[in-house]
């Protein structure tokens, strides 16, 4: 970007500033400024979204919130083997709950006749 833009300043505590930092060496994002313009699109482009469809992402997708005890007991699901992902256990519990057990096991039934149809032949 050339210099003929504004300049602007702002203050961050320290602890911002390590998150700032140890979130563009993880993304290799060259500088602060790039950083800093890149939150302001994000930024701008979420609220843009949540105005339109609220709780909704840019792809069609829902944006939960989590406390850190939720998470912390998510990545220990997954670090335990329940589930593969944090984001696989949370879709596998919306659609036990939205899914009637019905559709479910006609969807199993029909895997099934489906497999021993391919094995037959």
């Amino acid at each position: 970007m050339t210099d003929d833009g504004l300049k602007i300043t702002i203050r961050v505590s320290p602890e911002e500033i390590q998150l700032i930092e140890n979130y563009m060496y993880q993304f290799n994002v060259e500088n602060r400024s790039d950083f800093i313009r890149d939150a302001i699109k994000g930024y701008i482009n979420l609220r843009r979204n949540e105005m339109d469809a609220p709780g909704m992402t840019e792809n069609g997708g829902i944006f939960v919130h989590f406390s850190d005890l939720q998470l912390g007991t998510l990545a220990n699901l997954t670090k335990m083997g329940i589930c593969l992902s944090e984001e696989e256990f949370i879709r596998k519990c919306v659609l036990d709950r939205i899914l009637p057990k019905d559709a479910e096991n006609k969807a199993i039934d029909e895997a099934y006749a489906s497999a021993q149809d391919s094995a037959s032949r």
